[in-house]
């Protein structure tokens, strides 16, 4: 265990090297969130709320989302990049786990995204905009429970999209259609408050509001106690789906990889 800690230390640290990406990541985040919200201020004019949902939740769904959104960046193109240039061979005969080894590194990345990305942005639009606290101190820990459980989720979709690197030369295609979908389906980019209900039974159908939406929610307090620990049993469910496959995926894309050179 003690050898991928090293891996999450040894991603933090190369992080750190990259200060100038970081102030820019924040600057352009905190852009697109000044936008989006003077455009909902606009759309809002002088009504108090719409449907029950106020401005400063539509604001706190935006400083959240898209702040863990950058934060949780995962690299799509790992396995690929390995497959390209011949080295996961390397990778297999290192006596490691090479999925929980991609795992940590990205662990050590969000590691300091959290820190040197996500909360000085929360913070600065916090100051210039302004967001909800937390509905209580209950909801603060079942929050950060269900963002977890989502980041899990996240970071499935985007193995899964690794393992194909071994059956398609290039994953950016399904790459792009993933980050578009998340970014719609996770309530990141429009608030799932406002989609129409047809299209809210079908997204409950699929794992992408369990990334964002959902612990939005928690956070608010827009949900029961009740429908929390539903929502609970959902990312789990989904977990242990997305998991399953990317086992298999990962199984038998290891029985057909075929590397030459190198």
């Amino acid at each position: 265990m003690s050898v991928y800690f090293e891996y999450i230390k040894i991603a933090f640290l190369n992080k750190c090297t990259y200060r100038v990406e970081c102030l820019l990541g924040i600057l352009s985040t905190c852009l697109q969130i000044f936008i989006s919200c003077a455009i909902w201020k606009v759309l809002y004019g002088t009504n108090q709320n719409i449907n029950d949902i106020t401005y400063s939740m539509v604001v706190t769904n935006f400083v959240l989302s898209q702040g863990l959104s950058k934060a949780f960046s995962v690299n799509d193109f790992a396995i690929q990049q390995k497959i390209n240039d011949g080295t996961i061979c390397n990778e297999f005969l290192k006596p490691v786990d090479y999925r929980i080894s991609i795992l940590a590194t990205n662990l050590g990345e969000i590691l300091f995204n959290l820190i040197a990305f996500f909360l000085p942005t929360v913070l600065i639009t916090s100051i210039f905009i302004g967001i909800l606290p937390p509905s209580g101190l209950i909801n603060s820990l079942l929050f950060l429970l269900s963002i977890i459980l989502g980041f899990i989720i996240l970071w499935l979709i985007s193995s899964i999209v690794q393992m194909s690197s071994f059956w398609i030369i290039n994953v950016w295609s399904i790459s792009t259609i993933k980050n578009v979908i998340i970014g719609v389906l996770s309530g990141s980019l429009l608030p799932l408050w406002f989609m129409p209900e047809s299209v809210l039974q079908i997204i409950n159908y699929t794992p992408f509001d369990s990334i964002y939406f959902i612990p939005i929610e928690i956070y608010l307090g827009t949900i029961s106690l009740y429908e929390i620990m539903g929502c609970y049993v959902r990312q789990v469910i989904w977990i242990i789906i997305l998991y399953s496959l990317s086992r298999i995926m990962w199984k038998f894309g290891k029985k057909r990889l075929v590397v030459q050179g190198g």
